[in-house]
């Protein structure tokens, strides 16, 4: 090649090199490299780094989880949730949960927030503990509560990871129900009434999911979390014979076979045929000269017992009501298994509301039962009986501590009592309401406000200051503004001395001046305070647990004023509603549903709650106790006597003193 030749070679070779780059460039970015082994290199001779060809160093390998092509490895490779994951994706679907309540929900997320495994199901089956749980919940119904209401899920072999997931959230929901239940969770007391004025005390759903995470049997701990009341036990047993086989008919007393005829009301002293029956019926002996016909004071007295047990005025005389209520106990009663059922399952649950301590020394009033009691220890070192609130003013269910027991106390008249009762009767005073009760019990004199009030002995006065009751128009006013103030005294309705145990109902316990209203048998009386038969007595028992005082020194503080005597301890005080109570040989005792709790109990047992709302008492309704008509399930008990015109009620009357009448005024319809 000529020199001339070799240049223009040269020449062609460099302007076509950097087309020759680009080609070679596009076409690397484009078609894959062929994979090709790497030649062998001896051990011994060092590695050393190629420098880069075109002035730019190597990219540095991805640190982001990305594959040299960007790609997520997550993404290539999914992740499985686990069975824990798929229990709390479980309890957060509102389809599982349900209605269960919030805190038991919200007490379980936390739990298997910090769990690794499951608690009830293992290996793809229920565990042993679960199937205890599951075997103890079943029994639901042997403790009062509804074993339907507990749903036990179903876990087939070979189950899913999302059946698996379903069955241990809805087993652990069901489970934290049946505790809430077995606490008295099942129903919300005050939302049925606000005389139902009680809170049980559930059980932290964060410690009970805890104790049967920790326990081998939680069978034991879902027992242990029903009352240990004496009585509960008692009314369970009762309530397992109930529902067993039923029990053979006793035999019937043959004194009750004898039927007494119809007739005129019957006297003491009377002799007549009726009496001898009388007698038998009533398994009275004859008197001494052996007169069967005679009615004489042995048969009087029977009678009276008889009376005072069926709500009728114990007067001793065979009167027609007397003689059907004798013929009526020989009647065949039906069976109802169910009422018997349900009233052992009500009160049952009333002992769910009550605290798991009642206390060393507690006072318990039975309203339906008419009896208070002071316990220490579990024995009853007090009994007597109490007087009630009327359907009308119903005592109500609380849970309180007494502080202070007043001797010789003022009376200030509550709120209710003011509107409902007071107000009407200074209306009715007035020129404009003239010729009612008290124009008749008071002629002449000031014209209405100030004249009742001085029968009640009642000190009106507003911020403070004494106002003159004729001065102010009654019509127009809010009486709830003025106080109205007994002092204490023989006209007082409290009595001697008073019980404090301070709530929002504004009730206590307290004397009565009024002391022939204990020999009634139903005794719903009064305004919603408890009146105590024997409450001299009491106060020395209170105060010597609490003081350690002794009989005359609690005497000697009624002498004087008012005198409050501050308690070292509280004591509890529970003002229950129980209408049927186990004894210690295993039979139950039942009493009057006064009020009609336990039909709306039942019935927000079953899902279906009635709230209570007491009916108002007639503005008219007349002063003096005995002529109120109580009802009792919707039966009208006649009181002792119906006020009228006759001779014969106008001289019983003109026998008392005012005194008396206005006592008992005070204590029939003003009093708490």
């Amino acid at each position: 090649m000529t020199p001339a030749m070799t240049g223009r070679f040269w020449f062609i070779c460099l302007l076509s090199a950097p087309l020759l780059s680009f080609v070679s460039l596009a076409h690397a970015q484009t078609t894959p490299e062929p994979t090709v082994a790497a030649p062998a290199v001896p051990a011994d001779t060092p590695v050393v780094a190629a420098p880069p060809t075109d002035g730019v160093p190597p990219a540095a390998a991805p640190t982001d989880g990305t594959n040299s092509q960007g790609t997520s490895a997550a993404a290539a490779a999914p992740v499985v949730p686990t069975e824990i994951e798929a229990v709390r994706s479980a309890l957060g679907d509102k389809t599982i949960i349900g209605s269960a309540h919030g805190d038991d929900v919200a007490a379980l997320q936390k739990f298997y927030a910090g769990r690794q495994s499951l608690l009830w199901v293992v290996g793809g089956a229920f565990s042993q503990s679960a199937q205890s749980a599951i075997s103890e919940m079943k029994k639901a119904d042997d403790y009062g509560l509804d074993a339907s209401a507990f749903v036990l899920p179903e876990l087939a072999q070979g189950a899913t990871l999302d059946a698996q997931a379903q069955a241990e959230a809805k087993l652990a929901l069901s489970i934290m129900k049946y505790a809430r239940h077995a606490r008295g969770g099942r129903v919300e007391p005050v939302k049925m009434s606000s005389m139902l004025d009680v809170k049980p005390d559930i059980k932290d759903p964060n410690i009970v999911i805890g104790e049967l995470a920790a326990s081998s049997t939680p069978d034991a701990v879902l027992r242990g979390l029903h009352p240990k009341h004496a009585e509960f036990e008692g009314l369970r047993q009762a309530l397992l014979k109930a529902r067993g086989p039923t029990a053979a008919a006793e035999p019937i007393d043959p004194a009750l076979l004898i039927k007494i005829p119809a007739g005129k009301t019957l006297k003491p002293g009377a002799q007549h045929d009726d009496a001898a029956l009388l007698r038998q019926r009533l398994k009275a002996p004859a008197n001494s000269e052996g007169n069967d016909r005679l009615f004489d004071e042995q048969l009087v007295l029977a009678v009276k017992a008889f009376q005072e047990s069926n709500g009728i005025k114990p007067t001793g005389q065979l009167t027609a009501k007397t003689r059907k209520a004798l013929n009526a106990e020989a009647e065949p009663k039906v069976a109802d298994p169910k009422r018997d059922v349900d009233r052992l399952i009500v009160n049952m649950e009333r002992w769910r509301w009550l605290p798991e301590d009642l206390g060393a020394l507690h006072v318990m009033n039975n309203v339906p039962e008419f009896m208070t009691r002071v316990v220490k220890n579990n024995e009853n070192i007090f009994e007597e009986r109490i007087i009630v609130g009327l359907p009308t003013w119903p005592t109500p269910m609380l849970t309180d501590s007494m502080e202070r027991i007043v001797f010789n106390p003022e009376w200030g008249v509550p709120d209710g009592i003011k509107v409902k009762e007071l107000l009407p009767r200074l209306k009715r005073a007035s020129s404009q309401y003239s010729g009612g009760f008290f124009d008749q019990l008071f002629s002449g004199g000031s014209s209405g406000g100030a004249r009742v009030l001085a029968a009640y002995g009642l000190k009106p006065s507003i911020n403070g200051r004494p106002v003159n009751a004729d001065s102010v128009d009654w019509n127009r006013v809010d009486i709830r503004r003025y106080s109205f103030v007994q002092p204490a005294g023989s006209k007082n309705p409290l009595g001697n001395v008073k019980f404090m145990f301070p709530n929002t109902h504004d009730v206590y316990m307290h004397d009565t001046s009024s002391r022939n209203l204990f020999a009634q048998s139903r005794r719903a009386l009064s305004h919603g305070c408890i009146r105590v038969q024997n409450p001299r007595k009491l106060a020395e028992v209170l105060l010597a647990e609490d003081k350690g005082w002794s009989p005359e020194k609690v005497s000697s503080q009624y002498g004087g004023g008012t005198n409050d005597v501050v308690l070292d301890k509280p004591i509890p005080v529970y003002l229950v509603y129980f209408t049927a109570r186990p004894g210690t040989d295993g039979k139950v005792t039942t009493y009057s549903d006064i009020y009609g709790h336990d039909s709306r109990l039942m019935a927000a047992l079953s899902g279906k709650p009635v709230r209570y709302a007491p009916e108002k008492p007639a503005d008219d309704q007349i002063a003096d106790s005995s002529d109120a008509t109580v009802v009792y399930n919707d039966e009208p008990v006649a009181s002792p006597s119906k006020k009228n015109s006759n001779k014969n009620t106008a001289s019983r009357k003109s026998q008392q003193t005012s005194g008396d009448l206005i006592s008992n005024a005070l204590s029939g319809l003003l009093t708490n």
